[in-house]
């Protein structure tokens, strides 16, 4: 899976993009990114730390970098138009 076409930050291994943290490695496939709205969850880790390739302190960077980006700029949304359903 591709990055997002945002990229604000980029690590190691991690990249804080428009989507919120995804791995660099596309063979990956998205299996470790985190959404936006999971970037203040408390159990990121848990999923990643036991396998042998992940970097804590590039994940921990990562991290603080896209709560810092989407609290400063957090994702809004429009509301719809009146004539939408």
């Amino acid at each position: 899976m591709a990055l997002h076409r945002d990229v604000f930050w980029l690590g190691r291994q991690w990249a804080v993009t428009g989507s919120g943290i995804q791995a660099v490695n596309k063979k990956l496939e998205g299996k470790f990114d985190v959404e936006a709205s999971r970037l203040w969850d408390d159990d990121l880790t848990t999923q990643v730390q036991s396998e042998t390739w992940f970097d804590l302190d590039d994940f921990t960077q990562s991290l603080t970098m896209a709560r810092k980006r989407f609290l400063d700029q957090p994702v809004t949304f429009p509301p719809p138009r009146s004539d939408e359903k």
